[in-house]
């Protein structure tokens, strides 16, 4: 689980440094677990970011480890878009102007 967390980091701190030179918000700047506890069950981990460039849907998952694997990917999905959008601003253009068809970014 360490390196699942280094690696998210890294990312997270990835996504900062490309958004931070145009734009920074406080809101940006957080991805959050949550872990929840409820009527005596097993614990929830809750995936939320409420940000203003990239918004994740509110995920629930029965493991830490899940919830990890599900921030690390959008995380990714995040720097993939703004990757895109930086391109797009320089006039550089993709086939299909599909950010999916972008080299994934990987730790």
């Amino acid at each position: 689980m360490k390196n699942t967390t280094n690696k998210i980091t890294k990312l997270a701190e990835e996504y900062h440094r490309m958004i931070s030179g145009d734009h920074h918000k406080d809101r940006d700047c957080h991805w959050t677990i949550e872990t929840k506890w409820s009527y005596g069950k097993e614990p929830v981990y809750i995936v939320e970011r409420n940000g203003y460039l990239h918004h994740t849907e509110t995920a629930k998952f029965d493991s830490y480890d899940a919830a990890l694997a599900y921030l690390r990917e959008e995380i990714k999905e995040a720097i993939e878009i703004e990757r895109f959008n930086k391109q797009e601003l320089n006039g550089i253009r993709f086939p299909d102007d599909i950010p999916g068809e972008l080299r994934p970014f990987e730790l």
